[in-house]
């Protein structure tokens, strides 16, 4: 069984103004620097063999709160990242998880739970028996949650978003996960 951390990043200028960030490298607030610390305080005691995270500047600069700490290396994925971008005409259907949203080469909701159950199952099997760190965005954690539950897009409304630096952590042995706890910040 691998044990698997899945992080959001923290807090982005596109947060402060409810901006999709999709996969826009916008910077860390002052106030994401400080969850940071938190989240390093929060790891400090826990063992991590190996760290993953989206190849997006908010995650990777997240994704130090752990892998600095432990002495790791961080390797990036782009299947951590977030869905994306959506352009102002969709953002309703965004906002309510249509399964018709999609921009123009972008991906669907479901494309998004698909990429991110496969990406964190990969990962888990490439770490048997260790525990892993993810850094990621809200909306691929939350495809990622409803995908779990075995929830589509039309209803992963009620899941809600987690906070910046929330940790959910997952039991992965093979195809199967187990969720220990999920969007914590009590850090």
């Amino acid at each position: 069984m691998t044990t698997v951390y899945m992080v959001r990043h923290a807090e982005a200028e596109g947060n402060l103004y409810r901006r999709v960030h999709g996969w826009y490298n916008s910077l860390i607030t002052d106030n994401g620097y400080r969850q940071i610390a938190a989240l390093r305080g929060r790891f400090a005691d826990i063992h991590i063999d190996a760290v993953y995270s989206s190849d997006l500047f908010r995650t990777m600069t997240t994704a130090k709160a752990v892998y600095l700490s432990h002495g790791l290396e961080l390797h990036t994925d782009p299947g951590l990242r977030e869905i994306s971008r959506c352009d102002a005409m969709n953002l309703i259907r965004f906002n309510h998880s249509s399964p018709d949203f999609r921009v123009e080469g972008g991906e669907t909701f479901a494309q998004v739970q698909a990429r991110l159950k496969g990406t964190v199952l990969r990962l888990a099997a490439a770490h048997p028996g260790q525990t892993i760190a993810l850094f990621s965005h809200g909306t691929a954690i939350r495809c990622l949650q409803a995908a779990l539950r075995g929830l589509g897009p039309g209803e992963m409304d009620g899941l809600g978003h987690s906070d910046n630096t929330a940790v959910t952590c997952l039991e992965v042995e093979g195809e199967r996960t187990r969720t220990v706890f999920e969007n914590d910040n009590a850090h």
